[in-house]
């Protein structure tokens, strides 16, 4: 088993800035970065459409059956249409906040914000706010459990979405920092905060989210993105300032590293598609395509 580059973005199609974050949904890929771009492609990369978004970074893409949503630091929550970027509506203008993460679950959309809130916008309307007292850098959602953490600690929230109200509660935190990955039905991967290890546990209320390996050799740089699924196994990619994409296979709850690939731009962003292949976005605007060879 290898990694190998298949494809990359053409100089006159990338992004002029870093990318910031990758999304793949429905056979697509959706790019978003410092720009204030987003970008759709192909599987092959051929740039299919791009629209100015934000005038400033656009920090994360989430998307529904319909609908794409991007958010920025300039305060706002927009919708688009999937296939070709039109602006649908603003959901969100802020001056107070800058929104740094979506996400969309059960129905919703999740937004986490440099304050620490996790706001729940149900039929475009706010359902309900969590502050959880620390600046959402990166936020995985999985059904109603919401992992969020910047560099200090991963905090996980139950939140019940049911009722004229949601209802809430933090369920526990570890020492940690982004980025943040659900890997299948049982597990969820952070970055320890040297920012060079991997800490790998259960996702499991019942189990109190039992830590299960922490990777020693994880890189010996920051890493700044991770990636989790699972084709036949679970895994995960790991990536950052080695320019190295990692592969992980899960053994019996402890992560093996099979395979390896120089990208040749620092990593910024990594995205799971299609079976076997990988998508990673960088430094300058970069985005390629590594294929499981």
């Amino acid at each position: 088993m290898s990694l190998k580059v298949a494809c990359r973005a053409g100089d006159s199609d990338k992004h002029d800035f870093d990318i910031t974050f990758l999304l793949f949904h429905d056979g697509k890929l959706y790019s978003a970065a410092d720009d204030g771009k987003i970008k759709l492609w192909s599987q092959d990369l051929i740039k299919k459409a791009e629209v100015n978004a934000h005038p400033c970074s656009v920090f994360c893409l989430a998307a529904s059956e319909d609908t794409l949503f991007s958010c920025s630091n300039d305060g706002t929550i927009k919708l688009w249409e999937l296939d070709t970027l039109k602006e649908k509506e603003t959901l969100v203008k802020s001056s107070e906040v800058e929104f740094w993460r979506v996400a969309f679950s059960e129905n919703c959309l999740f937004s986490g914000d440099d304050q620490g809130n996790i706001s729940i916008y149900k039929d475009k309307k706010l359902y309900g706010q969590v502050n959880i007292a620390e600046p959402i850098k990166d936020m995985a959602v999985y059904k109603n459990l919401v992992f969020t953490v910047k560099d200090l600690d991963l905090v996980i929230t139950e939140i019940k979405l049911e009722g004229e109200k949601i209802r809430y509660g933090t369920k526990t935190s570890f020492m940690g920092r982004a980025p943040v990955a659900i890997i299948g039905d049982h597990l969820f991967a952070f970055i320890t905060r040297e920012g060079k290890e991997i800490q790998l546990h259960e996702n499991s209320i019942k189990s109190a989210f039992k830590p299960v390996a922490r990777v020693t050799d994880g890189s010996e740089m920051i890493i700044n993105a991770l990636s989790g699924v699972v084709w036949e196994k679970e895994q995960f990619f790991s990536g950052g300032w080695d320019k190295l994409l990692k592969q992980w296979t899960i053994s019996n709850n402890y992560p093996t590293n099979v395979a390896s690939v120089n990208v040749d731009v620092v990593i910024n962003a990594i995205v799971c598609g299609e079976r076997n292949q990988i998508y990673v976005g960088g430094a300058d605007g970069h985005v390629l395509r590594v294929d499981v060879v």
